[in-house]
């Protein structure tokens, strides 16, 4: 909602973090919890529907992806290492389902 104008939007499918899961048990939001990432929560929807979105597009990405992906989401509280590990873990989990 930041980066794209409501004009760009029209006829296309829109999903908030609501929409994600009812009671936050999608995957990437578990593994936000289960890497403490969240403090503040200012940034945490943008973050959390930005390596959504990325995921679905690369569900193994390196180290350079995940940066290159992130990289227009700001966390002032300074989580990246722990948003680079959630990302990660989902990432693990999605390839060992995968095996």
């Amino acid at each position: 909602s930041c980066m794209t104008t409501v004009e760009f939007a029209e006829d296309s499918e829109i999903t908030t973090i609501e929409g994600l899961s009812e009671d936050g048990t999608h995957p990437v939001q578990q593994a936000w919890f289960e890497e403490d990432v969240p403090q503040c929560g200012y940034c945490q929807s943008g973050q959390i529907m930005t390596a959504v979105s990325f995921l679905d597009r690369n569900p193994k990405p390196t180290e350079s992806d995940i940066d290159s992906a992130m990289k227009m989401n700001i966390c002032r509280c300074g989580t990246y290492p722990s948003i680079k590990k959630a990302i990660n873990r989902v990432a693990d989990k999605q390839v060992s389902a995968d095996e």
